[in-house]
């Protein structure tokens, strides 16, 4: 199966797109080796960074967006292909010609301002709901926020590595990056505005290999002592230097995120473009940045280090580092068919039929405790149960003959819950497990905003159910199981 990927860049519109969708190619490699990016006329520094990072590269000739996507899905996009676009002109016709030739489409986007035929919408501003969206392929699902944000590897730090580098943030140095091509050339600007400061002692600006403008850029940096210049930096580089930097002049784009997600600290945002009012307002709103109108004021209050620290622990609450295990579980997920069941909470007049399917043969052969259960054990275990707060069992409905077909239920305990499940005899061997596992696990999580990790235990030797968590996109943990278990987890945006 292959990941393709749809975008363009250059220094006229800059390659925010581009380096988007080469975090996310990044990301979903262990799953999707075979990747090819899609561009219209690419540079060659841009083809070889791409190449270089271990995607496939295929120019596009410049054409009617209508005429590029029939070419497309009659001449290069496969059944069984993945199909990702980054663009704002890559509207519902365009997406509704090219979904018709893949197995699955996805489509980051910023605006949520038009139709979209997508299976999967990816939009890494927060406070977005399906509300916000006119979704028309059957079954789309939204994912936003910054849980779900591809970000590269150098910027995914933990949770237990910031820890580890506790040092209050510094606000008299200051990051500025307004996109790597900053078409708009405000970087000279921001940077003399900085530099006249009294509280600011060091401004580090950086741009990319876009940027026009490099030279005259130079000759004026080389009369303002306080500046350092920096053009084209990798990406560890780039996280090393946002972590030197207690406060940031950064777009209301990626470049932000990376930002908060680095290291953090006192973040003030300058949009650049129309496209970046809700990554604008969410962070502003969540109290991760202030608008760069406020420089002035904070950066030579006597507040500057409280406010920075005070954001930083903020912006590292949210951007946990675990983005990249939510973006592979979800994509996993996206590939599996829609479930041919509902869910229902289970009610005291199942219980005949949940103690019948609990003691089976082939479930107890792999239970943790293979023994029948007694009708008087099972009647109070399952009473407690529906009384339970925190316990939810759910049947699920086969849609086509109306029979049950199976149960998962979930315990929670604080930010976990765990899982166990099962399918009716008449409806093993038909791929439903992963279906049951990863339907229950979204109702689940939807009735409990605050859980952040879903775990399931499977013998070892199930290797039916082993194969059923992994498909559903559960990931093995690494946890101290017993030498015949494992453990599988999913983790929420929560």
């Amino acid at each position: 199966m292959r990941l393709l990927l749809r975008a363009d860049g250059n220094a006229r519109i800059g390659l925010g797109h581009v380096m988007r969708l080469l975090a996310l190619a990044e990301i979903l490699r262990p799953d999707f080796p075979e990747q090819l990016f899609l561009i219209r006329e690419p540079d060659a520094a841009l083809a070889e960074q791409l190449t270089t990072a271990g995607s496939a590269v295929q120019a596009l000739p410049v054409r009617p967006l209508p005429e590029e996507a029939a070419y497309l899905a009659a001449q290069v996009l496969r059944p069984d292909d993945v199909l990702v676009l980054d663009g704002y002109d890559f509207r519902y016709d365009y997406q509704n010609t090219v979904r018709g030739a893949v197995h699955r489409l996805v489509y980051l986007d910023d605006l949520h301002a038009y139709p979209l035929a997508a299976d999967l919408v990816l939009n890494p501003a927060g406070g977005l709901t399906m509300a916000d969206y006119e979704l028309r392929q059957p079954g789309a699902r939204l994912l936003s926020g910054p849980a779900y944000a591809p970000l590269r590897a150098a910027f995914q730090t933990k949770p237990a590595e910031n820890n580890a580098a506790a040092a209050a943030p510094d606000a008299a140095t200051v990051f500025v990056c307004l996109g790597g091509a900053d078409p708009t050339h405000q970087t000279r600007r921001v940077a003399a505005e900085l530099l006249a400061l009294p509280g600011v002692r060091h401004v580090h600006a950086v741009v990319g290999g876009a940027y026009q403008g490099w030279e005259t850029l130079q000759t004026w940096a080389a009369g303002q002592p306080g500046l350092t210049l920096h053009r084209q930096l990798a990406a560890p580089e780039l996280a090393a230097l946002m972590r030197r930097c207690g406060a940031a002049v950064c777009s209301a784009s990626t470049v932000s995120y990376e930002y908060c997600a680095a290291g953090g600290g006192l973040l003030l945002l300058l949009p650049t473009a129309a496209n970046q009012h809700d990554l604008d307002h969410y962070l502003r709103a969540a109290g991760l940045a202030r608008p760069y109108t406020a420089a002035a004021n904070i950066l030579t209050s006597s507040e500057a280090g409280r406010i920075a620290t005070e954001m930083q622990a903020a912006q590292r609450r949210v951007f946990d580092g675990q983005a990249p295990t939510r973006l592979r579980q979800e994509l996993r997920a996206l590939l599996l068919p829609p479930p041919p069941f509902a869910l229902r909470p289970a009610t005291a007049a199942d219980s005949a039929q949940l103690l019948t399917w609990t003691n089976e043969p082939a479930v107890r052969r792999f239970s943790f405790n293979p023994e029948p259960v007694a009708a008087a054990d099972h009647e109070r275990w399952f009473a407690a149960r529906l009384a339970d707060e925190n316990a939810r069992l759910l049947l699920a409905r086969d849609a086509a003959t109306g029979h049950s077909a199976g149960l998962i239920r979930f315990a929670v305990e604080g930010d976990t819950a765990t899982l166990s499940y099962l399918l009716d005899a008449n409806f093993r061997g038909r791929g439903l497990a992963p279906l049951l596992l990863l339907a229950g696990t979204r109702q689940l999580l939807t009735q409990f905003p605050g859980v952040r990790r879903v775990l399931g235990h499977v013998q070892t030797a199930n290797a039916a159910s082993v194969h059923a968590f992994e498909r559903a996109g559960f990931r093995l943990q690494p946890l101290a199981n017993e030498a015949d278990s494992l453990t599988f987890g999913w983790l929420g945006a929560g």
